[in-house]
């Protein structure tokens, strides 16, 4: 998480192929966010947030989607859509 006030606030971002990569998903909601707290250990989920795609910074795109069901132990555990399958290219 980053750009919080604490560790666990903030803009989610996964380390992948030697590069962090920004989290975009216009369906983010309690069940992603209940999986990334759970992940880094910092208890329940007391929000989930979608920013407005213009408020969403630059630099490179991790995923694209995420769809968990809300129990998983990571999100390499959920359903994910890479960039690449979404046409996203930043």
């Amino acid at each position: 998480l980053v750009g919080g006030g604490s560790r666990c606030d903030g803009h989610v971002e996964i380390f992948q192929c030697g590069t962090w990569g920004r989290v975009l998903d216009d369906q983010w909601d309690m069940e992603e966010a209940s999986v990334v707290c759970q992940q880094l250990q910092c208890g329940e989920a007391e929000a989930a947030y979608t920013l407005p795609r213009a408020e969403r910074g630059t630099g490179p795109v991790g995923l694209c989607g995420v769809w968990c069901a809300g129990h998983e132990g990571g999100l390499s555990l959920c359903n994910t859509s890479l960039p690449e399958a979404e046409g996203v290219l930043e």
